[in-house]
């Protein structure tokens, strides 16, 4: 069991099953339903984390993590192939944000080398803007969703539960980050704070809905619920938690939501 738990950690599964739910949630607030649409966010987020991984010096794990890319690769190709040409132009940002921000490149000036990841404080809100785009806006576009209030509410939710759950990897890592990050900066406290600051701001935004009939009692119930374990985590988060706790409780947050709206839908 302990071999399987750390298999699925490393390959980042857990992490393309946490895109996958915050992309079911989409689907559940919006009425849409399309499977190789929730394919494609799966396999498309395991290639990119583990290709992210491989420029990380993984020395354990590699013929793992290299198989794992290579099948989800193929399986990506196919499904592209039952897109159209407007789906490959609304994820081509995605890609060459993916491609680019590992990538060290090396200036005119004094032969210095450059990448995304290295832009202070840029990391963990190009995470949540990547996130939300293609769980979120990506997919409504594309099924060409009315863009008014409540698309933006729900894309604003999206960005700040993923700037959340993204800031206790940050703490985890404080301490060997070479870049510039929240937690590295102001301290683990403050990170904290910020990260319950983005969770009130989505609670609050819950009960403008509600009261407004945006949303439904269940829907509400569901989110604000899933922002308050959330809470919880957070508060639990600090540099001496183990694999299993970000791997698999930090990440297991989307799923969490997920589950939670599912049932939430049988009460409408």
């Amino acid at each position: 069991m302990n071999r399987f738990i750390d298999y699925i950690i490393n390959t980042n599964i857990i992490v393309a099953c946490s895109a996958f739910s915050l992309y079911k949630i989409t689907e559940f607030l919006f009425n849409i339903s399309d499977l190789k649409m929730g394919i494609f966010v799966f396999f498309s987020t395991l290639i990119a984390y583990n290709y992210m991984r491989l420029f990380n010096n993984v020395k354990n794990n590699i013929c793992n993590l290299r198989n794992t890319i290579f099948c989800a690769i193929l399986f990506l190709a196919f499904l592209i192939l039952l897109f159209d040409i407007y789906f490959v132009l609304l994820v081509l940002p995605v890609i060459v944000i993916c491609i680019i921000y590992p990538i060290y490149t090396p200036s005119s000036i004094n032969n210095y080398s450059f990448n995304l990841r290295s832009i202070p404080f840029l990391k963990i809100f190009l995470i949540a803007l990547v996130w939300s785009y293609v769980t979120c806006l990506m997919p409504l576009l594309y099924y060409n969703i009315q863009i008014d209030y409540y698309l933006m509410d729900c894309l604003l939710q999206r960005f700040l539960f993923v700037l959340a759950v993204s800031l206790p990897f940050d703490i985890r890592d404080m301490k060997v980050d070479r870049i510039r990050t929240i937690p590295n900066t102001v301290g683990v406290v403050k990170s904290k704070y910020f990260g319950w600051f983005c969770l009130l701001i989505i609670q609050i935004i819950l009960i403008i809905d509600l009261v407004n009939n945006v949303i439904t009692l269940p829907i509400f119930l569901a989110l604000f619920i899933s922002s308050e374990i959330t809470s919880v985590v957070l508060y639990f988060t600090n540099a001496r938690r183990s694999k299993f706790f970000y791997g698999i409780i930090v990440e297991g947050l989307s799923i969490i939501m997920c589950l939670f709206v599912l049932c939430s839908m049988c009460f409408i």
